[in-house]
């Protein structure tokens, strides 16, 4: 009786160890992620945005000019795809896009794991050659023919272009791209001076403050400035500047245009309780003018849209 129970003891053992290690193997023969942590982990230290970008924008700015790619995109997607240039394929094949070596591809490569286990990736000479190769990979290949109908400065379209063209897989690729271009102001980048070539994306603007308009401080835009410009310098993001100045997305700044780098007041100062329109004056120019806000102007003065004509009285606080 003890060796038929030490027996029946034995094999229930047997039989959950078995089922134990099955079930092992099947989630290793389906995850990725377990074979990418043993095959390609990451290699080098990951750099922070400005390092990224003061290694790499000026390439991706020379992309801009040869291929007509946004040197925003290709930033992101190198900061994306590359965990900001810590990945295994960043530093061993100078690879920051993720590009697999198929496409007539003969040089080099190295194996990791993506799709299926150990897939052959391109190995590059250099991040420059790694950056011309991916413009050359999108300009050329018929599927990304849409993207280059686009406006150039338009990034938002480009990154939701690359995902509906197949680019990934993944249905948050646009919104990722788009999240990485706004809270590191990428979008600096695409501007292109008067010389032709793209800018370093660093200005010195003179910063004013005057009791006129409340103490918030502003800057005037200069000739062929860009909100992404003026947002890189003083630190915040483009769509705090949009909102703190009641501009649309793709508005384009004037010369001597006055933006906030501050949220404006409910109403204006003391000295200022109305103001007569002008002709030529809009609602956001006098809301620029005193530091207030349109939408407080439009509750004050019980306006259904934003329009107004000249000789009408507008209360400011």
């Amino acid at each position: 009786m003890r060796i038929l129970r030490n027996n029946q003891v034995f094999w229930r053992l047997f039989t959950k160890t078995g089922l134990l290690l099955f079930v092992l193997m099947v989630q290793m023969s389906v995850s990725d992620s377990i074979w990418a942590r043993v095959n390609c982990p990451p290699q080098g230290p990951r750099l922070s945005a400005e390092q990224y970008c003061k290694l790499y924008a000026a390439e991706a700015q020379r992309q801009m000019k040869l291929y007509g790619i946004p040197a925003s995109i290709t930033l992101a997607q190198g900061m994306h795809e590359s965990a900001y240039g810590s990945s295994y394929l960043a530093v061993k094949a100078n690879n920051h896009f993720g590009i697999k070596a198929y496409h007539g591809w003969n040089g080099p490569v190295v194996k990791c794991d993506d799709d299926t286990h150990n897939e052959p990736f391109c190995k590059f000479s250099s991040v420059a050659a790694g950056y011309e190769y991916h413009s050359k990979f999108l300009r050329n290949n018929t599927r990304y023919s849409p993207l280059f109908k686009l406006d150039i400065r338009d990034y938002e379209a480009w990154a939701k272009g690359l995902r509906s063209c197949g680019y990934a897989t993944n249905p948050r690729y646009a919104d990722q791209l788009i999240s990485i271009i706004e809270r590191y102001n990428l979008d600096a980048y695409d501007v292109i001076g008067k010389n032709g070539k793209g800018t370093n994306a660093v200005s010195h603007h003179k910063l004013y403050s005057t009791a006129k308009r409340r103490g918030l401080k502003y800057v005037r835009a200069e000739k062929n400035d860009d909100l992404s410009i003026i947002a890189r310098e003083f630190k915040v993001t483009r769509r705090q500047l949009r909102n703190w100045n009641d501009l649309p997305r793709k508005y384009q700044l004037k010369e001597g245009d006055v933006i906030y780098l501050q949220a404006k007041r409910n109403r204006a100062g003391k000295a200022h309780r109305t103001h007569e329109v002008k002709a030529g004056e809009s609602l956001q120019s006098i809301s620029q003018r005193y530091g207030v806000t349109v939408k407080s102007l439009m509750k004050r003065n019980k306006l259904e849209s934003g329009s107004v004509k000249a000789g009408q009285v507008l209360k400011l606080r």
